[in-house]
């Protein structure tokens, strides 16, 4: 996890190790056939089942609207949204936000791609977007913070959390393994795919409360 830095990495690979799965990073995947792992720098490897996820590459309109960086990625401002165009916004997955920390001097590092920050900054980017157009003005910004559960199996998880802003490395923290990370995560889902209405609405009171006596703040 090269984000949350090396000693959130440590933990999930004692998570991985607790649990019999071996973990072998920093190898060039070349191809998978007929049961069998290839590599460019390594010998191949048998496999019995495999899942792979293809490459993430940036949408084309990004680059047609005049906005990408180098590597096609919606170049904005990692507090405000703001592209170059004034007209354009970017958030989710189709932006690179440049983070200010790092853990050593020379490795740049970006926002992760996850769906948390894309839903942190569709309510920063809401409130700006909305304010002008009711005659008010707007100071919100995307604050950097984000979460994660990492599940571990058997009803069990384990929950990250921090602001990936600070400097002068994101501060990142890890919970311990437990049933509660799991739970909060089938709740934060049921919320998210809920139509608009009471019941959704019930579940926002509950995962608000539930964040407090966690001392977890929750936006929704």
């Amino acid at each position: 996890m090269p984000v949350a830095g090396p000693e959130l990495g440590e933990a999930v690979r004692s998570m991985l190790a607790g649990r019999g799965i071996g973990y072998h990073p920093m190898h060039s995947f070349r191809s998978a056939e007929a049961g069998v792992l290839r590599f460019d720098d390594r010998e191949p490897v048998a496999a019995d089942l495999v899942v792979t996820i293809p490459r993430h590459s940036p949408p084309p309109v990004v680059r047609a609207a005049g906005v990408a960086n180098e590597a096609g990625w919606a170049r904005a401002n990692p507090r405000t949204l703001a592209t170059d165009d004034p007209a354009i916004f970017a958030i989710g997955d189709c932006a690179a936000f440049p983070l200010p920390g790092r853990w050593k001097p020379d490795v740049p590092l970006v926002l992760p791609k996850a769906g948390v920050f894309a839903h942190a900054q569709a309510l920063a980017l809401a409130d700006r977007i909305a304010a002008p157009v009711l005659g008010e003005s707007s100071a919100t910004e995307f604050c950097g913070d984000g979460f994660c559960m990492l599940e571990a199996g058997e009803d069990l998880a384990g929950f990250a959390y921090g602001d990936f802003f600070a400097t002068p490395s994101p501060e990142v923290h890890l919970r311990k393994v437990g049933k509660t990370w799991h739970l909060s995560k089938v709740l934060f889902e049921t919320w998210w795919l809920q139509p608009a209405g009471m019941r959704k609405s019930a579940l926002a009171a509950t995962m608000s409360l539930g964040g407090r006596a966690l001392g977890i703040p929750v936006a929704l």
